[in-house]
């Protein structure tokens, strides 16, 4: 994450001056590669123990002074400046490698690329920033990117002791079993803890709890704030990160990863939902699956199974007989033709045998959900068999969206993906700053003053003879730009040549 976030701010600093200086278009940017930027802090930090590069590189918690890019810090930028000020390599030169055990690997920088590299800074100066007031300060002040490195704890969740849990020792107020329901869960008097979650929400949202508990850190790039969005958890106000986290689901990690990211447009309330949804449909999260028919018919409910929310909690599935036809309206042209304009899935896919049928033969639609408990979601669905054109009615068990995201997926055909040039961005509140460094420390901004050489710019190329540019021109790139007129992605002024004429009698 410090190597995305870092790189980052040199793309920023590169770009800035690029453009005030005439050597680079509006829409354009190099990218700069983060597998070399790991490679080359790897190789400076290599040294016997107590060296002053041992000793600038060796950060408590993490392995980078093991020759692992595990761990890091932004500030390494600074602190080995005169190794790496001729030693930032352009994207083309080697593409990152995810996978353990390659952090040193980047078979393309050879002696030859590294003589001949144009690519060359200076680290003027570096500040660490504590507080919102001066970080928002600085942002003015600067109109920059810099880096943000945060704790990253693991959130508790909470299921209240209703129903089935009711009659549990656990649930028992008298009991020792029993855990105290936190101040905004005050339905019951215990509630069963749901330990090791997430500290995001698939909206890009950073968030809290009652209980917390140390997991890691993180770093981020900031690039704004937003004094007036609210997030869903209700909190007012805080900054705008770019993440280097995937979108969507990713089933080599597990259901503990499911995510989604927005526009910096977005954070900044610049746009409306069906606007940033042409960018950043964020198609794997459950509450942007299109809704049909959702009528009021009544249903024989009876038990079907035991299924497990992802929390070790066994919790009953509901399914009934749909009666009414409600299905129908899922199966309409009128309502695909809604959902592809809205840019939502409509066809679901069981993934998980648990909680549904994994076949072909079943498709699932959303006909509702409800918000429950502990920022959780009640969905119930059309369960519809292709072959036989039967239709039941099935309600998964109170579950995160997180989780919902591996029992079910979208067809792939209406899998859109988000848009890597304007998205990957999260919402950081400024109670989430308060809350995680008041308990976890490890809060801090550090703010880059950079300055690109002329030689580092392909336009200036005829002036530096001995320099290979190829590189940088494969790694200069046009960034995707959006254009919206009103409040609707697709409409635009119709041309009064295309505007149907009057019938003439």
């Amino acid at each position: 994450c410090w190597d995305f976030a870092t790189v980052a701010v040199l793309e920023n600093s590169y770009r800035q001056q690029g453009i005030a200086n005439g050597w680079l278009e509006k829409d354009e940017y190099m990218a700069i590669s983060e597998q070399a930027y790991g490679a080359e802090i790897l190789r400076l930090c290599t040294g016997p123990p107590g060296s002053p590069q041992q000793v600038a590189c060796l950060i408590p918690g993490n392995g980078i002074w093991k020759n692992t890019t595990e761990g890091g810090d932004a500030t390494l930028l600074m602190y080995l400046m005169n190794g790496l000020q001729d030693n930032i390599y352009p994207h083309s030169i080697c593409s990152y490698y995810p996978d353990d055990g390659n952090d040193t690997l980047c078979p393309a920088l050879t002696p030859d690329k590294r003589k001949a590299n144009p690519l060359s800074l200076t680290v003027k100066k570096m500040s660490t920033l504590m507080d919102g007031t001066s970080i928002k300060h600085a942002m003015l002040k600067r109109h920059q990117a810099m880096t943000l490195t945060t704790a990253t704890p693991y959130i508790t969740h909470y299921y209240p002791c209703i129903g089935e849990f009711a009659g549990e020792e656990r649930c028992n107020p008298a009991s020792t079993s029993c855990t105290l329901c936190p101040p905004e869960l005050a339905m019951t008097t215990c509630c069963v803890p749901i330990h090791g979650g997430e500290n995001y929400n698939m909206n890009g949202e950073f968030i809290t709890s009652h209980v917390m508990n140390p997991e890691g850190g993180h770093v981020m790039t900031l690039v704004g704030y937003n004094d007036l969005y609210r997030t869903k958890q209700g909190y007012t106000g805080g900054f705008i990160l770019k993440n280097s986290w995937f979108d969507g689901i990713h089933p080599a990690l597990g259901p503990m990863h499911a995510r989604g990211s927005h526009s910096l447009k977005y954070w900044l309330d610049e746009i409306t939902d069906w606007e940033e949804a042409s960018m950043c449909p964020n198609s794997h999260d459950p509450e942007n699956w299109f809704q049909c028919g959702n009528t009021d018919e009544v249903v024989n409910t009876r038990r079907h199974g035991n299924g497990d929310p992802g929390m070790n909690i066994p919790l009953p599935i509901e399914r009934s007989i749909t009666v009414g036809g409600g299905v129908e309206s899922c199966l309409s042209e009128e309502t695909e033709l809604y959902a592809k304009v809205s840019l939502q899935p409509l066809h679901l896919r069981c993934t998980d045998s648990d909680f549904c049928v994994v076949s072909d033969d079943y498709t699932y639609f959303v006909r509702n959900t409800t918000s429950w408990g502990d920022r959780m979601l009640r969905m119930c669905l059309f369960e519809y068999n292709t072959e036989t054109k039967n239709s039941t009615e099935l309600c998964l068990p109170p579950m995160l969206p997180q989780k919902i995201a591996y029992v079910l997926s979208p067809v792939a055909e209406e899998v859109l993906e988000n848009d890597p040039d304007v998205c990957g961005y999260y919402f950081y509140p400024y109670e989430v700053l308060q809350q995680y460094k008041s308990q976890f420390g490890s809060f801090y901004v550090n703010n880059f003053e950079i300055e690109w050489h002329p030689q580092s710019f392909a336009a200036n190329k005829a002036y530096f003879a001995g320099l290979d540019y190829s590189d940088i021109e494969k790694s200069t790139r046009k960034q995707n730009q959006y254009e919206f007129l009103g409040p609707f992605p697709f409409a635009r002024i119709v041309d009064k040549k295309d505007l149907p004429s009057v019938a003439e009698d």
